[in-house]
């Protein structure tokens, strides 16, 4: 069993659709991009494999490689033709099983047979002039070739072509009047109507088409009474043919397997997020190919939210890209700055870039390198707990809880406002405390939206970035995030102006009440 997910440990379809939904998909808006990419193509039953995590750096580059073939339109429609041959077949095989009639139904094996055989042929005779990158697609062509080479698969194509040969070498003649139909073996394939259409012709003009009321012949699946009368006829006079057709279609084997079944969903899973990527492209917003490294390094340049994106690009309005850097000794990321400033979507397109780049996609920016992970934790701040008795700090405190039990050393954490249900001085000693924790126990890489910018100061080994306003006394937002160090000003600035507690303001008052 091959698969173009996993190069050591492949899972069928039914596995696959057995995964559970990862905690932070939520938090980082990716069921919204999952549920525009499945609803674009109309296959709901990809959804499962957005779960299907990547557990190493090796299964995250082998995933990479497929997704970079793809970008060669010659693959791309090699993939194309093999999905819409098995299709084919599988369509053939669901007709075979609905049609009384026992003759149509036998054929309908047999045409499912020649097609779906053919279609992995075509397959490798393709990849022979065009040879993919990918293992993974070196692992099909050397598969599918392997499958068509044996004894057994190249005996039953031979009887099958044999079959469907004498079948297309079947001719038959009808002549239809008003009230009755004449019925003779004898085929001339003279075209007698082509005479009297240069006879009448008048000028360049097409003839005008004539189309028959209440055709005898059907239009469904099932065969009209004439087909049925012709069909008796071709019985009567080839038993033994039909005879032949049934035994050798009648055994009950396995045609379409089901590994090349899971193969396909798999294909078309990687062809919807690529033609995902290219749609936004298209609409300019860039992706880019990732270097995904082992140590601890990374910058992003020019990232964004890719569900914002999707939504800003149907109402035209622009969103903002913004630039992450972190060198290899550096250990975390706190951003800071006013509400509304765009922090926590780049919390999200931070932690997408991960997702995206561990599955093996490209990711949304101009240029990446990415630290491999294998497991994101979201810990954003609970605005609704609804009915729930517990409190959103101690609900909170669970979360963090759990996350400590199970968390790894290639994680990324992204925390975003914390503990803001807690006093200030409190939540800014939490805050330390769970940063300290997962910095010198678990390694994390961390990134961390705080309202409290004096954790940004507390180590020369954090990255501070800050949400930046226009400095003219609006303290308008600019949604552009820099590195720079962190003073509180701006955030303090919003609030006061906010709250009508600026200097214009209180001065104001102070002149009006004089």
């Amino acid at each position: 069993m091959i698969s173009l997910l996993s190069p050591d440990k492949p899972l069928s379809y039914k596995e696959v659709a057995s995964l559970s939904k990862p905690e932070f998909m939520e938090d980082l808006n990716l069921d919204y991009l999952i549920d525009r990419i499945v609803t674009q193509r109309e296959e709901p039953e990809l959804r499962p494999y957005f779960y299907w995590l990547s557990p190493d750096f090796e299964t995250s580059r082998y995933r990479q490689e497929v997704c970079q073939d793809l970008r060669d339109p010659a693959i791309r429609e090699t993939l194309s033709e093999l999905i819409a041959g098995i299709s084919t077949a599988v369509r053939y095989l669901q007709y075979s099983e609905t049609v009384s009639a026992s003759a149509q139904k036998w054929k309908w094996r047999l045409d499912a047979i020649l097609t779906y055989y053919q279609a992995m042929e075509d397959m490798c005779a393709r990849f022979n002039a065009n040879p993919p990158k990918a293992k993974a697609f070196y692992a099909l062509h050397e598969r599918f070739f392997e499958v068509l080479s044996t004894q057994e698969v190249q005996k039953l194509r031979a009887k099958s072509q044999s079959l469907n040969q004498e079948f297309l070498s079947m001719r038959y003649h009808i002549t239809i009047n008003k009230d009755r139909a004449t019925f003779t073996f004898q085929y001339d394939d003279t075209d007698y109507c082509f005479p009297i259409r240069n006879a009448f012709e008048h000028g360049n003009a097409d003839p005008a088409p004539v189309y028959f009321e209440g055709s005898p012949f059907s239009s469904g699946m099932e065969i009209s009474p004439l087909e049925e009368f012709v069909l008796n006829q071709f019985y009567k006079k080839n038993r033994v043919l039909f005879r032949d057709l049934e035994t050798f279609c009648g055994i009950r084997r396995e045609i379409v397997t089901q590994e090349t079944l899971d193969i396909i969903r798999e294909i078309r899973f990687y062809l919807a997020v690529t033609e995902f990527e290219e749609q936004l492209e298209e609409k300019g917003f860039p992706f880019t190919v990732p270097l995904l490294v082992k140590d601890k390094e990374l910058y992003l340049d020019d990232c964004y939210d890719v569900a914002l994106a999707v939504h800003h690009a149907e109402i035209k309005k622009e969103v903002v890209f913004n630039d992450i850097m972190k060198a290899n000794f550096e250990k975390a990321i706190i951003v800071t700055g006013p509400n509304q400033g765009g922090k926590t979507t780049l919390a999200r397109a931070f932690g997408q870039a991960f997702y995206l780049g561990m599955m093996g996609f490209r990711v949304p920016g101009r240029l990446a390198k990415l630290p491999f992970v294998n497991q994101i934790y979201t810990l954003f701040s609970c605005e609704n707990v609804g009915l729930n008795v517990e409190s959103r700090l101690h609900t909170e405190l669970q979360r963090i809880r759990t996350m400590l039990e199970e968390i790894g050393n290639r994680s990324i954490v992204i925390m975003n406002e914390l503990f803001t249900s807690a006093p200030t001085m409190d939540a800014l000693s939490m805050s330390r405390a769970l940063l300290q924790t997962l910095l010198k126990g678990a390694h994390a890489i961390c990134f961390c939206v705080t309202h409290t910018y004096e954790l940004a100061c507390d180590s020369e080994d954090y990255v501070s970035l800050v949400a930046t306003v226009v400095e003219d006394g609006t303290f308008r937002r600019t949604f552009r995030i820099v590195r720079k160090e962190a003073n509180g000003i701006a955030f303090a600035n919003s609030i006061a102006d906010k709250y009508k507690l600026n200097y214009s303001h209180i001065n104001y008052r102070i002149q009006k009440n004089g």
